[in-house]
């Protein structure tokens, strides 16, 4: 078991639940829009280019570079306070995050998937989302405080 790393019950990884989508969403949406913002930017300048070297304008380039900056500090914020919980984020894309919890002595993760309706499966730490395995009452109550 990892030093410092946060051991969840499940109850505690419920409770926890809606705040961390909140901010999976957050950093989902914040993800989005930057790649959206660096596409059209990318856009404008072939524009540019198939225009002959036009004049470009400094304003529309700034604001699509501005945005994708604060586009992706929205997210990391985001990310960086899921993980101050002692939240793993997984795969951002997917919506997946871990909640680490101890079972019969070892290291195992409770997981989400954004979209599901709870934290419903686990897995052991080295088997990932291929190992998820539906929580039981009989887990739950093996899991150690």
């Amino acid at each position: 078991m990892a030093e410092g790393r946060r051991y969840f019950t499940y109850q505690r990884a419920i409770e926890l639940l809606p705040q961390v989508i909140a901010l999976l969403q957050s950093a989902i949406a914040s993800k989005l829009a930057r790649q959206k913002s660096e596409a059209d930017l990318a856009a404008y300048k072939q524009r540019l280019v198939m225009a002959g070297g036009a004049f470009p304008n400094n304003n529309r380039i700034a604001a699509y570079t501005d945005l994708a900056k604060t586009s992706y500090e929205s997210m990391k914020n985001a990310i960086d306070t899921i993980q101050t919980f002692g939240v793993e984020v997984r795969d951002l894309d997917q919506g997946l995050i871990d909640f680490p919890a101890i079972y019969q002595g070892g290291s195992v993760y409770l997981c989400y998937q954004l979209g599901e309706s709870t934290v419903s499966h686990w897995h052991p730490e080295n088997a990932g989302f291929a190992g998820r395995r539906p929580i039981t009452q009989d887990f739950i109550d093996q899991l150690e405080a």
